[in-house]
Order: C-alpha cells, then sequence, then structure tokens
C-alpha cells in the first residue's frame, strides 16, 4: 500500500495577487513573515458562499492554514483566520489603487521562497497607514517612497547613489516615517524625474513592468 506523507504549516501573510484556476479554484500568491512568498492554491473559492474567498483576496492579511504533498512546491490552503481586510483601503479608489501598487511592487521584485522579514513589515506598514489616514487623498509621494524603499530591502536600492535630486527630500522618501512623506509638498519635475528612474529600471534591470502604474 503507498503511504503518502503530508505536512501542515501555518503562517502570518498578505495576498500579493490571485488568479483563476479551473472552473472554481485560485491561484493565490501570498507573502509570508516567515517562508517568504509563494503560490496556494485556494479550492473551491470561486463558488457561492466559498469560505475561504475572503483569505485569497489582494490586499488582504490573514493568519494561513497550508497542507503540502512532501516533495511538492504548491501547497493547498485549508483554513485560517482574517486578520485585516483592510476595509477603509476597499472603500476609496485612490487607496485601493495604491494598495495594490504596494504589492505588485512586492511580487515583482521578490523571488519565490526567500524570507525577507523586513520587507514584510515594510509591506504591512504601508497598507497600515493608507488604512489609518485621515484623509481620503493618498500622498502623491507615498508610492514613490515605498516603490525605493522595497528596492532598498531587495538590494537594489538608490538612497546612497546621487541622482540629482534634494538630498533632504531623498532621505525623507528613504528613511522619514509616513507622516513626513505626505507632508512632501508636491514637486512635478522631481517626481517625473523619480518616476522616469524607476520605470527604467523595472524595464532594463529586471525585464518587468508594474501594470498598477496607469491607475495611481
Amino acid at each position: 500500500m503507498l503511504k503518502y506523507q503530508y505536512m501542515v504549516f501555518c503562517d502570518n501573510g498578505i495576498v500579493l495577487w490571485r488568479r483563476p484556476l479551473r472552473e472554481n479554484d485560485r491561484i493565490v500568491t501570498i507573502f509570508t513573515r516567515e517562508r517568504g512568498k509563494f503560490e496556494v492554491n485556494f479550492r473551491s473559492v470561486r463558488l457561492p458562499g466559498g469560505k475561504l474567498r475572503p483569505l485569497s483576496e489582494p490586499v488582504s492579511q490573514g493568519d494561513y492554514r497550508f497542507h503540502m504533498k512532501n516533495g511538492s512546491s504548491f501547497p493547498v490552503c485549508t483554513g485560517g483566520s482574517s486578520i485585516s481586510v483592510f476595509p477603509r483601503i476597499r472603500r476609496g479608489t485612490e487607496r485601493l489603487f495604491a494598495a495594490l501598487n504596494f504589492c505588485e511592487v512586492i511580487n515583482k521584485i521578490t523571488p519565490a521562497h526567500q524570507p525577507s522579514p523586513e520587507k514584510y513589515e515594510l509591506l504591512l506598514g504601508a497598507l497600515e497607514n493608507l488604512e489609518d489616514g485621515l484623509s481620503d487623498a493618498v500622498s502623491p509621494w507615498m508610492r514613490r517612497a515605498f516603490t525605493l524603499r522595497a528596492l532598498e530591502t531587495a538590494g537594489f536600492g538608490f538612497q546612497h547613489t546621487s541622482i540629482g535630486l534634494d538630498s533632504r527630500l531623498w532621505e525623507t522618501l528613504h528613511t522619514a516615517a509616513w507622516s513626513e512623506v505626505h507632508a512632501l509638498p508636491p514637486e512635478p519635475q522631481a517626481m517625473d524625474y523619480l518616476d522616469n528612474l524607476l520605470r527604467r529600471f523595472f524595464s532594463e534591470q529586471l525585464n518587468q513592468q508594474l501594470k498598477t502604474l496607469e491607475f495611481v
């Protein structure tokens, strides 16, 4: 008789993206605190009343339980509990598109199965800041600052490179509290310069394009 061995593990995670699988399932990209990024099969969540559907939505944080056959790298989510669905983010398109941009940046620059607690905390902190913000408007600097900080955690950063922007602005974008980033006045010329720099970096160095940019 064949004996199958399985592994069950739990971890806190943030959903970065999801896509349909077959008629009723989803493949969900989750970024966890302890095990990094990986794809998970959520079975039957596209059926009406699918119990795990809230745990499979992008921009949500949960405590997940996974079931994986030994030798496989594709676990199945078998349960868990929601920590936050960031309801205020979901009530405004500007906040939601910003949050989706944060998730996409992390997804693009994060290899599978490589834990990065620093990157996890950066993403969680940015989402919590969006959720708790007093204004419905999102600072035009926030997504740029988030991308710069995410690149630093991935070893691609520009923090110690002079690129022609004001040094105080550069330091604020990289290291200051989010409240200080929100307080920065708009500078269209500097923003355009930085956008072009980041766009070229993703395209030329990572061979990637951020699809959410057209919405933020």
